[in-house]
C-alpha cells in the first residue's frame, strides 16, 4: 500500500508543477550600507534606492544598478535618522514618510528629493497622526498613507505631499502596523500585519477608493505575521519573510486575486523580519532584515520555482532507481569546465544535502545517494528532488523513497 500511495503522490506532483524548486541568489552578503531593517527600498531613474532604518546612526541614502555595487548618496540627508518609515516615487520624485526613533518619538513629516542628496520638506507635520510601521503607494496619481502605529486603521492621500486629505478615519480591516500594501488589479491591497493585543493577521483586503474596503479572505493559507515583504511580480501578488508568533520566516507565498495563496519552496536566505523588497530589473529584491542585523541582497526571476529546461542543451541530469529503497543514482554530463552544484530538496524546499559544490568540474559523472540527509540520518519516506546547476543552466528530477 505504501509503495502505491508513493506513486499516486507523485503522479499528483506532476499536476501541481507549483512544488517544484525556485532559487534565490545572493548578490552580496554584505553590502556597503551597515546592517539594518524596516526600511524602504524604491526604484527611481532605473536604479535601487535605500533610505535609513533601524541599526544606523545617521539619516544616509544608497543606491545601486545590480545589487553588489551601493554608493553612498550622503549619509546625512536633510531628515532626521528614523525607521519603520516608508518611501514611495512619486512626480518624478522620491519621497520619504513617517517613521520614529522610538515610541515616544515618532514623525508625520514629509520629504522629497530628486537625486537622494538634497532632500526637501514638504511638511513638517502632516494631518495624519505621527507614526510607524505604516504603509505607503501611488495609486490614482496620488500618494496614500495607510494604517500604522499607533494601531490606526486610517487611509489619507495627497497630490502634492504637502496637503492631506482623509480618504477615512476607520477602514474596515483592524488597526494595524507593519502590515503591508500594494497596488494589484487596480486596487489598493492591504494584507496581515500586527493588530492590538499583539494579534498577528493573515488577512488580505482591497480596495478601489481607498474608502470602500473588501476582505478577500480572512484567513490566508500562510501564518498570520507582520513585518513581512510583498511584491507583485508575474501577475501575482507575493508575500514572504515576516515574524509569526515567535518565529522568523522564510517562506514564499503567491496569489493570482488574493484570496487563494499558494506555497512556493521556502526562499534560500536566512529566514527573518522586517527585510524590504522590491521588484527591479524583472527579479524580485529582499534586502536586509532581522534577527541579528544584516546587510545581504538576494535576488530571484524565478520565486515560484517552475524551470524551464531547454532539450538541445548538451547538459543533462539522468536519475535511476526510482521509486527506491536503498539508494538513487544520478548521472550528469558536464561538456564544459563550469561551475556546479547538486543538491537535494524535501518537498518542503528545504535543503536535504549538497552533493557537491565544485567550482570546476568537467566531464561525464556518477553519483550514488545513500538516502541519508547530511547529518547520515535516513531520510523518511517520500518525494524528494535533486536539482543539479551548472553556471546559468538549471535542470530537476523528482525522486520517491519508500520505506
Amino acid at each position: 500500500m505504501k509503495k502505491y500511495f508513493a506513486l499516486l503522490t507523485m503522479w499528483a506532483l506532476l499536476i501541481c508543477p507549483e512544488i517544484l524548486l525556485g532559487g534565490w541568489t545572493c548578490a552580496t552578503p554584505s553590502a556597503a550600507w551597515s546592517p539594518r531593517f524596516v526600511f524602504p527600498t524604491v526604484v527611481f531613474h532605473d536604479t535601487m534606492w535605500i533610505m535609513g532604518g533601524y541599526g544606523v546612526a545617521e539619516s544616509d541614502v544608497w543606491y545601486s544598478t545590480d545589487g553588489v555595487n551601493w554608493t553612498c548618496a550622503t549619509s546625512t540627508a536633510g531628515w532626521p535618522h528614523r525607521l519603520g518609515h516608508t518611501a514611495v516615487v512619486y512626480d518624478n520624485k522620491m519621497w520619504l514618510m513617517g517613521g520614529c526613533v522610538s515610541d515616544a518619538n515618532r514623525y508625520n513629516d514629509v520629504w522629497y528629493s530628486t537625486d537622494g542628496v538634497n532632500w526637501t520638506c514638504a511638511t513638517s507635520n502632516a494631518p495624519w497622526s505621527k507614526r510607524f510601521g505604516h504603509t505607503s503607494i501611488v495609486f490614482d496619481n496620488k500618494i496614500w498613507v495607510i494604517g500604522g502605529y499607533p494601531y490606526s486603521n486610517d487611509v489619507w492621500y495627497s497630490t502634492d505631499g504637502a496637503n492631506w486629505i482623509c480618504a477615512t478615519s476607520t477602514a474596515s480591516w483592524s488597526a494595524r502596523f507593519y502590515h503591508t500594501s500594494v497596488i494589484f488589479n487596480n486596487k489598493m491591497w492591504v494584507i496581515g500585519g500586527r493588530s492590538s493585543g499583539s494579534v498577528y493577521k493573515n488577512d488580505v483586503w482591497y480596495s478601489p477608493d481607498g474608502i470602500n474596503w473588501t476582505c478577500a479572505t480572512a484567513s490566508a493559507g500562510w501564518a498570520p505575521r507582520y513585518e513581512l515583504a510583498s511584491a507583485i511580480f508575474d501577475n501575482k501578488i507575493w508575500i514572504m519573510a515576516g515574524y509569526a508568533n515567535g518565529i522568523d520566516k522564510n517562506d514564499v507565498w503567491y496569489s493570482p486575486d488574493g484570496v487563494s495563496w499558494t506555497q512556493a519552496p521556502n526562499a534560500e536566505w536566512v529566514a527573518r523580519r522586517g527585510p524590504s523588497s522590491v521588484v527591479y530589473d524583472n527579479k524580485i529584491w529582499i534586502l536586509g532584515g532581522f534577527p541579528e542585523l544584516k546587510n545581504d541582497v538576494w535576488y530571484t526571476s524565478n520565486p515560484g520555482g517552475i524551470e524551464t529546461v531547454d532539450s538541445q542543451s548538451p547538459f543533462y541530469l539522468k536519475i535511476s532507481g526510482s521509486p527506491a529503497r536503498h539508494s538513487i543514482h544520478i548521472r550528469y554530463s558536464i561538456p564544459t569546465l563550469s561551475k556546479i552544484s547538486l543538491k537535494i530538496y524535501n518537498i518542503s524546499g528545504r535543503i536535504v544535502k549538497t552533493m557537491t559544490n565544485q567550482m570546476n568540474a568537467y566531464g561525464e559523472c556518477e553519483i550514488v545517494w545513500d538516502l541519508r540527509d547530511a547529518n547520515g540520518e535516513k531520510v523518511s519516506e517520500g518525494i524528494y528532488f535533486i536539482q543539479l546547476r551548472i553556471g546559468s543552466f538549471t535542470d530537476i528530477e523528482k525522486v520517491v523513497i519508500i520505506r
